[in-house]
């Protein structure tokens, strides 16, 4: 891109808050601001596929706020709580089918629960590598691939800033959606009614789970960001919004767009020339 230097994308993972996005890339489109890649890891892989077919933040948005999250839950309880075939009918008219036929070069994350280790989808099935870099623990069903057993990139790889400079990137911004937000409930005395049916995190062990991997995947990510050293973070507030919220797209957006309109300067100064402005492209 003439006059901005080569930056990429690193989209972190977190469920709902992976909204967020949008407001990120809806700001660097209107800057003019193109990446040469993008990489993203669980949710952030959805939004990172989307982006990287080079469609548009309002196109992204207008096409979500049409499309219930409840079309895509599976109500058989032993079954995934996705149904992914139905994930794949939303977004099959809108990606390539295969990673390396996408027009700005994508990277996705995934976790090998055989041998412990990250693995990086750069090329092959795009809805492969989305399904695998979902499969959250103890929601979604990790899947086999050749000898490989997949699962959330977010386990060992939350935002992925090395995969980005793999793809050539002499830049990296990275959006970091999963901030750790202290709980508000405190233990205290309940009645028979509350323990019972309103139970808090404390004696509920599906909430619990959930709450303690995501600490360690955000503690984990602060460590992997220390090493991998991004040019820029952005991190969104988020404030109440869970891995689960889905019906707060619109909020999540607002917070994209003013963590990166807040950092606009540090964007400015990082990715422009100094003796040239952006293109203006109509999108990314």
């Amino acid at each position: 891109m003439d006059g901005c230097k080569r930056f990429g994308l690193a989209l972190g993972g977190g469920g709902a808050r992976g909204y967020a996005h949008i407001g990120v890339v809806r700001v660097l489109q209107r800057e003019g601001f193109k990446p040469c890649a993008i990489a993203g890891t669980s949710m952030g892989s959805i939004m990172a596929a989307i982006f990287a077919a080079g469609h548009s933040a309002d196109e992204v948005q207008e096409l979500l706020s049409q499309t219930s999250f409840w079309r895509f839950l599976d109500i058989n309880p032993f079954d995934d709580m996705l149904n992914f075939s139905e994930l794949v009918r939303v977004l099959e008219p809108l990606l390539p089918r295969r990673i390396e036929e996408f027009p700005i070069p994508l990277g996705i994350t995934a976790t090998d629960l055989i041998t412990g280790t990250e693995v990086y989808f750069r090329q092959g099935d795009v809805f492969q590598a989305i399904r695998a870099s979902i499969a959250y623990p103890g929601a979604i069903n990790p899947i086999w691939v050749d000898h490989q057993l997949l699962a959330d990139g977010g386990i060992l790889n939350q935002i992925p800033v090395d995969l980005v400079r793999f793809l050539g990137a002499e830049r990296v911004i990275a959006v970091d959606v999963t901030p750790l937000q202290v709980l508000r409930e405190q233990p205290q005395k309940k009645t028979w009614w509350e323990r019972v049916f309103r139970r808090g995190i404390e004696s509920n062990p599906i909430q619990n789970v959930y709450r303690a991997v995501e600490i360690m995947q955000i503690r984990l990510a602060e460590v992997k960001l220390a090493i991998t050293r991004p040019d820029l973070v952005l991190r969104p507030r988020l404030e109440g919004i869970g891995l689960f919220s889905f019906q707060q797209l619109e909020q999540a957006i607002r917070d994209g767009e003013s963590a990166a309109e807040e950092a606009l300067e540090a964007i400015r100064e990082l990715l422009l020339d100094s003796d040239q402005g952006p293109a203006q492209p109509p999108g990314l």
